[in-house]
């Protein structure tokens, strides 16, 4: 299943002023390579629960984090949900519907259990 991401609304702002500043022709030398890094490293991005993993997708870039390595997923905001994984690695999504999100990971990871919003080892 692939959940889109939330858009940030600073994310926006900048892609808009650099918008701004190349239509305004000024300092287009910086405000071109900004905008090219934004749009393309930053969005569009996604992410995607596969048999073997989680797939996080940003532009050009995309992290498969396998369900067996995750260790904690839970929100942290009304918006972000943090995922643990590996013996000390850890990211921070914005999934544009948490909850869905959030229970479609429940279904690939049986080693965790359902603790209110979070997802935790079964033997803690």
């Amino acid at each position: 299943m692939t959940h889109q991401a939330k858009m940030d609304w600073w994310m926006a702002a900048a892609i808009a002023l650099a918008v701004m500043v190349l239509l305004l022709g000024v300092n287009y030398w910086i405000a071109g390579p900004v905008l090219l890094v934004l749009l393309i490293c930053a969005y569009p991005q996604s992410y995607k629960t596969t048999r073997e993993g989680l797939v996080i997708c940003g532009g050009l870039w995309h992290r498969q984090i396998p369900y067996e390595a995750i260790t904690f997923v839970g929100p942290i905001a009304t918006d972000r949900v943090r995922i643990q994984y590996g013996l000390a690695s850890e990211l921070q999504i914005s999934p544009a519907d948490p909850h869905v999100f959030l229970a479609d990971i429940a279904k690939h990871t049986p080693h965790l259990i359902k603790r209110g919003y979070k997802l935790v080892p079964a033997f803690a």
